[in-house]
């Protein structure tokens, strides 16, 4: 009588067991089934904002319209400033355009503002290179990597002083990051600029 007591408690824990585990099995069926279907959700969304975005730029691609890390953007362009390493004129340029940018050029008094300001939180050990110069023409000062002439220019009082021994322009730290001419040999941190139009031409391929 005890043997088919402990049988009958053995057949019935089985089949407990055997539930048990399909129900387990179930869960992970209905599981798998919801995590398909959201991957097919996503998917879908993915299409559709594709499908927006190319009926909104036609043929061409969106230009993107932020800068990348470590950029800060400004009125429609970005702005890259290296206080890491000292560089010359020449290296500062190449600098720049490693980063698909150039030497920083002004255009007026606010963007102007801009870049004193965020001289003024850098507080930097050095003073920093813009893209202006006369090395071609003494007095006749142009924006390297833009070959277009200064219109606007800021020079602290009484610059530039140089003459031909200082045919390049920085920030100088030692006149409140007013302008100042300087010699294009010297050690000094970088401002790269580029133009967010730019940019998205670049990111687009053209």
């Amino acid at each position: 009588m005890k043997i088919i007591l402990v049988v009958i408690l053995l057949v019935f824990g089985l089949s407990a067991c055997a539930k048990a585990d399909d129900s387990i099995e179930n869960d992970f069926d209905e599981l798998g089934n919801l995590v398909s279907d959201v991957k097919e959700r996503i998917q879908s969304l993915r299409k559709k904002v594709k499908e927006e975005l190319r009926s909104k730029c036609g043929k061409n691609k969106c230009s993107k319209k932020s800068c990348g890390d470590g950029w800060v953007s400004y009125n429609g362009n970005c702005y890259f400033f290296d206080n890491a390493q000292a560089c010359n004129y020449e290296e500062a340029r190449a600098f720049c355009k490693q980063r698909e940018s150039v030497l920083l050029y002004v255009q007026d008094e606010a963007e102007n503002a801009f870049i004193v300001g965020m001289l003024g939180r850098l507080k930097s050990t050095r003073s920093w290179w813009m893209g202006l110069n006369d090395q071609q023409s003494e007095g006749y000062w142009k924006w390297t990597d833009t070959s277009a002439p200064a219109n606007f220019i800021k020079w602290n009082q009484g610059q530039p002083d140089g003459s031909t021994k200082q045919n390049c322009v920085v920030y100088s730290i030692h006149q409140a990051n007013r302008w100042h001419d300087a010699d294009c040999h010297t050690k000094y941190s970088v401002i790269c600029k580029q133009e967010m139009a730019k940019k998205a031409k670049i990111n687009q391929g053209y």
